[in-house]
């Protein structure tokens, strides 16, 4: 028998085994995240004037002097000279209204070791981070989504992809999960696998079915489900075959490291997945750092999209985002923070930036990208990839009111010549003034609101002395 066929009939007689599984699991409800509230109040009914909008709707040029209206969490207006109509007015003169950004690839989990390795002298990144992760509770990685979640919205960030790798039990999927329904922002949760998982056992398919069930009980939930899958890299056929298999049954998204390194572009993972037909544009191609052209080829004609994390790839070693290439073959970008143990801090002004300034100075072409296409990978081509294309990603009347305001008026960022530029190259964390997702305002004059900042910096110091690293 071909190893195709054998391959076929061991995928079919897994996924057959995991989804009955599956189906002799307990009912689930919405019980389980009902008291899960947002931390801002429910949507306002708002009226931002004279903002410079950057729409992202293709084709748009800059509006000037612009107002944008919101309401029942939607965009219901834009214009000049709006009525007010007893809306709450925000005035944006000055500022420079785009989409909310959308982070396309984070560990959350980890966030409480920020800065922690690479150390001088002491164990690499990855033996670092494998040796701690066996000493987490679901407390522990609960804390790091939500410190990670309070750091996006104050970014500008409305929507944010945890690609969570260390669900260790079904208790660390809810305990991420529910930090995630409790901020108010959009977002994927990634469920993913724990740190020291054999690479011969599979993903736990059984409690990824019980949070689908959970999530489809929900259909006002501002976050949906995907599958975080080591892949050819990591694991044999034998293991990830029946993991993407059972994806697609289940109409689930999917999200896989590939290309991160020399070593690991010798196994030709890209062309696994291409020979086996499991491509196409539900799938996220991660880092890609080691394709050739044969994958960057390949890629293109399936659809899939691949994401860009510069400032870590560069920080752990993987070498150098080959922006430009990605981006004259066509294929969707996004971008994501990826982990603040590399980061540092969660900047997405920072990474579209480098995306920009690396397919430059890679390419030797000043031109071969700019800051509106760098933005657009950042907003609407974030959200097209998570297939949220038509909810979410521009400024448009129809959408959900998922909105960044940065504020254009502070020393470093005087004078506003191109608009574009001015958020990719200049804007900083500090520059946003409001955050607003699902008309929900969780930032305004560039405070955040309805979260104690300190309790959570006095609970990460609480788990950081319970690992014994403070």
């Amino acid at each position: 028998m071909p190893d195709d066929a054998r391959l076929n009939r061991r995928t079919l007689l897994k996924l057959g085994a995991t989804v009955g599984a599956g189906l002799a699991l307990p009912a689930v409800g919405a019980a389980e995240l009902a008291t899960d509230q947002p931390l801002a109040s429910g949507p306002a009914h708002l009226l931002i004037r004279h903002a410079t909008v950057l729409s992202m709707e293709l084709g748009a040029a800059v509006m000037n002097d612009t107002d944008v209206r919101l309401r029942n969490g939607r965009i219901v207006a834009l214009g000049k000279g709006l009525p007010s109509e007893g809306a709450e007015v925000i005035d944006a003169t000055g500022m420079i209204l785009i989409p909310g950004l959308v982070d396309s690839h984070w560990h959350l989990w980890n966030s409480l070791l920020r800065n922690s390795a690479p150390a001088p002298g002491a164990e690499a990144f990855f033996k670092s981070q494998l040796a701690v992760s066996k000493r987490f509770t679901p407390e522990m990685s609960a804390l790091g989504v939500r410190l990670g979640l309070l750091e996006a919205i104050n970014g500008g960030i409305t929507t944010v992809n945890n690609w969570a790798h260390n669900l260790r039990t079904p208790a660390f999927a809810q305990a991420e999960l529910s930090a995630m329904s409790q901020s108010g922002l959009r977002g994927r949760f990634w469920y993913g696998y724990a740190q020291d998982l054999d690479a011969t056992a599979a993903m736990d398919v059984a409690d990824i079915q019980r949070v689908h069930a959970q999530l489809q009980s929900m259909p006002a939930s501002l976050v949906d489900l995907g599958m975080a899958i080591r892949g050819p890299e990591r694991t044999q056929p034998e293991v990830w075959a029946p993991e993407f298999a059972f994806a697609k049954a289940n109409g689930l998204p999917i999200s896989t490291h590939i290309a991160v390194t020399a070593k690991a572009q010798k196994e030709k993972a890209l062309q696994q997945l291409a020979d086996n037909g499991v491509l196409g544009p539900s799938v996220q191609l991660v880092h890609a750092t080691h394709v050739d052209a044969q994958d960057i080829a390949t890629i293109a004609q399936s659809g899939a999209s691949v994401c860009l994390t510069p400032l870590t790839e560069m920080r752990v070693g993987y070498g150098l985002a080959q922006v430009d290439a990605l981006h004259r073959a066509k294929i969707p970008i996004t971008l994501g923070i990826d982990t603040l143990v590399l980061s540092g801090n969660a900047n997405p002004f920072m990474v579209m930036q480098t995306l920009l300034n690396l397919a430059v100075g890679i390419s030797g072409n000043e031109q071969a990208v700019t800051a509106r296409d760098v933005l657009f990978w950042a907003t609407q081509g974030g959200a097209n990839a998570m297939g949220l294309g038509s909810q979410i990603g521009s400024i448009s009347p129809g959408k959900r009111a998922d909105l960044t305001l940065i504020d254009a008026r502070g020393v470093g960022m005087t004078p506003v010549i191109d608009p574009y530029a001015s958020v990719v190259q200049s804007a900083t964390p500090a520059d946003v003034d409001t955050v607003i997702v699902e008309g929900r305002v969780l930032k305004r004059g560039g405070r955040l609101l309805a979260t104690d900042h300190a309790a959570i910096a006095h609970e990460v110091a609480g788990q950081l002395a319970a690992l014994g690293l403070r």
